[in-house]
């Protein structure tokens, strides 16, 4: 259903279609909030959402997304805003996220760092892609980040309101943060 003028709202009994495995509404023009039971939809492993114009996300009960079967999750290129929801760290099977050019602020939760840098096990998966770049994320780089080496994990957190993000760190891609002026003309909160 990728690319087809779609729009309105993505109906939250979505979770009755039992045996969905990829939903991919890419590309359409949905709007408004994205239902918590996509995130703990029993059989939806991979989830795109790109491309749309969605603007909030609901959050899932915690003990709910523990049961999650996500592996892959695409919120890229939306107007999502807030902090990053640290629930998305909790789904065990994720590997894959991406949240890419919306209008997060905050600084990165040291879940989505841990994560990243944490080698998996029987339970739970570490993140092989973290994409954050292209939004308002300030404050300094999570340690654990500061432990990746390249080809450990695909990580982006360029074009940013972050502190420093020196060209050393692969995950910053050689590309610059957004301007001071740019920043605080988003968020006057922002440092």
């Amino acid at each position: 259903m990728r690319n087809n003028k779609l729009n309105g709202n993505i109906p939250h009994d979505i979770d009755k279609v039992r045996f969905l495995q990829v939903l991919d509404l890419g590309h359409n023009m949905f709007s408004g909030t994205v239902p918590s039971v996509l995130f703990r939809h029993p059989s939806l492993e991979q989830l795109t959402l790109s491309y749309n114009e969605f603007s909030s996300l609901q959050a899932p009960a915690v003990d709910i997304t523990l049961n999650s079967n996500l592996i892959a999750l695409d919120l890229s290129y939306n107007k999502l805003r807030g902090l990053l929801p640290t629930f998305m760290a909790s789904m065990p099977k994720l590997t894959a996220l991406s949240l890419e050019h919306n209008e997060f602020t905050g600084m990165i939760p040291a879940q989505y760092a841990v994560k990243a840098a944490v080698a998996g096990n029987d339970n739970t998966s570490s993140f092989e892609r973290l994409l954050l770049g292209g939004n308002y994320l300030f404050g300094p780089i999570p340690g654990p980040l500061l432990s990746l080496k390249p080809g450990s994990a695909d990580v982006s957190l360029a074009d940013n309101c972050l502190y420093r993000c020196p060209d050393a760190f692969f995950f910053c891609r050689g590309r610059d943060q957004k301007s001071a002026v740019d920043c605080k003309s988003f968020g006057p909160t922002i440092p």
